[in-house]
């Protein structure tokens, strides 16, 4: 229920700004933008060959595995009663309370010094991390001995929220400045290029296939969140091929992409709003799967305690 609605707040204001916001930058004709359908078709092709190789994998892991195998059996013994509210997977484990409550009060103080000193954007973020850089090290270091791809699983879902932050950030820019996409990069504003979003969002779509074999297709949402990752990469196969091999005419508006307004197919989102969007179809699943997956992680660790105390 949190999640659905912070995700609705997310969309109003995602809604507002495509109604009253427009971004100002090049925009090509539908003539200019045409012929480049074959690289959208590649793009599409690589993206459901992927995807393809990703299900079939993950369903013969999962016919492979003795439990999972009954969906009804593997239900039975990996649900049980007496769980907590919140999963003992996702509290933390190794770093003691007294140490977060710190972090989280520096993390609070370096804001009023960022503003008085005049810090930019990205200093001030950084400031806000640092302290929880030692807790996340420690805690990840203790859950990975336990379950390497769990938390693997939740260092993937940090980094989208970061990339969350960053994209709220342009669009916070974005209002700020009326539309003006020049002005409006971001935290790192440095980064903000078609080969970083390529290698970030190519990242996380490998990871997110990945981990739905490690799981074996167990994880609902899991799959919700590739598929969503899998459009988003269509985009930026397009959109990294646009810019290596005809960059005049991305400079041009062909930046716009497949679905973007004025893009090869066209709708009434710019870009920033596009791409925030295919971030959020993208994010909310993956919080779902990882919440998903703290609570198998805590039956499993249950069944096993009962287990090892039923054993002579």
């Amino acid at each position: 229920m949190g999640i659905a609605i912070v995700t609705e707040i997310f969309a109003v204001f995602l809604a507002y700004m495509v109604l009253y916001v427009p971004v100002l930058g090049p925009k090509l004709t539908r003539e200019e933008i045409s012929p480049h359908w074959l690289a959208a078709v590649v793009a599409a092709l690589v993206v459901v060959a992927f995807g393809i190789y990703v299900v079939r994998t993950a369903l013969r892991a999962r016919r492979a595995d003795p439990i999972l195998a009954d969906g009804r059996s593997a239900a039975v013994e990996a649900t049980g009663g007496g769980l907590p509210r919140i999963p003992d997977a996702l509290r933390f484990e190794r770093v003691p309370a007294v140490w977060v409550r710190r972090a989280g009060a520096l993390s609070l103080a370096t804001i009023p010094l960022s503003v008085y000193f005049g810090a930019p954007l990205w200093a001030a973020w950084l400031a806000i991390l640092a302290p929880w850089a030692p807790i996340l090290v420690l805690e990840s270091k203790h859950k990975y001995a336990r379950n390497a791809m769990f938390t693997c699983f939740g260092l993937l879902v940090i980094l989208q929220m970061l990339h969350m932050v960053e994209h709220s950030t342009q669009l916070t820019q974005l209002l700020l400045y009326g539309g003006a996409l020049a002005k409006s990069h971001g935290v790192i504003g440095q980064l903000d290029f078609e080969v970083t979003h390529m290698v970030a969002d190519t990242t996380l779509w490998l990871a997110l296939g990945a981990l739905a074999i490690c799981f074996k297709a167990r994880n609902t949402w899991l799959w919700v969140a590739f598929a969503a990752a899998s459009l988003h990469e269509i985009e930026h196969l397009y959109l990294f091929w646009i810019w290596s091999v005809h960059h005049t005419v991305y400079l041009s508006g062909g930046a716009a992409g497949i679905l973007g307004h004025y893009g090869l197919i066209g709708t009434p989102l710019d870009r920033p709003y596009l791409h925030y969007t295919y971030n959020l179809i993208v994010f909310t699943p993956m919080l779902i799967a990882f919440w998903d997956e703290a609570r198998w992680v805590d039956r499993v660790r249950g069944l096993t305690a009962a287990r090892g105390s039923a054993s002579p």
